[in-house]
């Protein structure tokens, strides 16, 4: 049973989804997985400046982690930052690595891409690797001669990282990990009153307030379905604002809840932060979006790459979120050609053949397929 180590941290709630999506694929093809936060592993110190300062920036001081993400994407920066890292976590993933022995090491965190690269340099890794990009486009913290394959969430991430001197040959565009529920089409809806799902990622951003109290103002008939995440102090005071009807319009108040998929099911249209994870799911199930608000940084990035394909509308306040509904609701013909440019970015991805990769990456002894060749299992076939 071969067996492979994920590599994550708990920055957001993305790269961790990822991992447990790609462990789940991988298990069922009789794979034996770890998954490890090192993080965590190397003590209270070190998470509490990454993990739970990234969790401060962002929903407190997002502006500051914007320029914190931009200045972090200049190549000499950059590399100060990854020699801090290197030297902090290399022991931790060393014996990590050790400790399983692993036959393939997969990161679904930029961070740690460099930390395994370093390893590989100097010798005491000699592994496969595969880096996993969670976002649209990719940071510099991403860029490594000694990653093996890159999985990346669509051509045009794959051409980013080209643009940063990565070899085409090693970028494979199968999309951002997510769980199989999100690969299923979209089911047949009971309801059929127009359906408005606002989620604010795994924190729950409280601009989605904002964002409920200019639509419950908003004459159309609309159902409103909002997903607050973590945020149980969000969730308490929706709850008791609109334990009923408001006017008119009916209210549904969850926390943080594992039914997104089928509430993508239920909606017409998702009005949320532009999470990697998050709009990979959405595009997955061909659902339009409005995006009200991002966190400066990778989240402007996606929603630049969102519109540019057709399959987002971006508000930049929230009194123009009432109108942007309306055009969707009354304009069929618009909301039509969102999700069939959302279906055909789905049609270019191929998740399942991330389990092919890691096949060819372990049993070719090593040797680096390139992107465009079949894998062992359809040669076989």
């Amino acid at each position: 049973m071969p067996k492979v180590l994920i590599l994550s941290a708990s920055t957001g709630h993305g790269h961790n989804q990822a991992a447990n999506s790609l462990k789940k694929d991988l298990e069922v093809s009789g794979y034996q997985v770890r998954i490890v936060e090192p993080l965590k592993e190397e003590g209270r110190v070190i998470e509490t400046l990454i993990d739970d300062g990234y969790n401060l920036l962002a929903t407190r001081l997002p502006k500051m982690y914007g320029k914190i993400y931009k200045l972090t994407g200049q190549k000499y920066i950059n590399k100060g930052i990854v020699i801090f890292f290197n030297k902090t976590l290399g022991n931790t993933v060393n014996l990590l690595i050790n400790d399983f022995q692993p036959d393939l090491i997969i990161s679904t965190h930029p961070i740690l891409v460099n930390v395994v690269s370093r390893l590989k340099a100097s010798g005491k890794v000699d592994l496969p690797f595969i880096a996993v990009v969670t976002d649209y486009i990719a940071h510099q913290f991403y860029v490594s001669n000694y990653v093996d394959a890159y999985i990346v969430a669509s051509v045009y991430t794959k051409d980013t990282l080209v643009e940063k001197g990565i070899g085409a040959d090693k970028i494979f565009a199968y999309g951002i990990p997510i769980r199989n529920e999100f690969r299923q089409p979209k089911k047949a809806r009971e309801n059929k009153l127009f359906t408005l799902l606002i989620m604010g990622g795994s924190m729950g951003v409280p601009y989605m307030k904002q964002c409920l109290k200019k639509l419950i103002k908003d004459h159309n008939d609309v159902r409103i379905i909002v997903v607050c995440g973590s945020n149980s102090k969000l969730r308490q005071e929706l709850k008791e604002k609109y334990s009923r009807p408001f006017q008119g319009k009916e209210v549904i108040i969850y926390g943080f809840t594992s039914k997104i998929p089928e509430l993508m099911d239920q909606s017409d249209v998702l009005i949320t932060k532009p999470g990697g994870l998050t709009i990979s799911e959405a595009i997955s199930k061909n659902i339009p979006m409005v995006i009200p608000f991002f966190i400066p940084g990778q989240e402007e990035e996606n929603t630049e790459v969102l519109i540019r394909a057709g399959v987002a509308i971006r508000v930049e306040n929230s009194s123009e979120l009432s109108v942007v509904v309306n055009r969707l609701q009354t304009n069929p013909t618009l909301l039509k050609t969102m999700i069939e440019k959302a279906k055909e970015i789905s049609r270019e991805i191929s998740p399942d053949n991330i389990v092919c990769l890691a096949d060819n990456l372990i049993y070719s002894q090593h040797s680096r397929p390139k992107s465009d060749e079949p894998c062992i299992k359809d040669i076989v076939t």
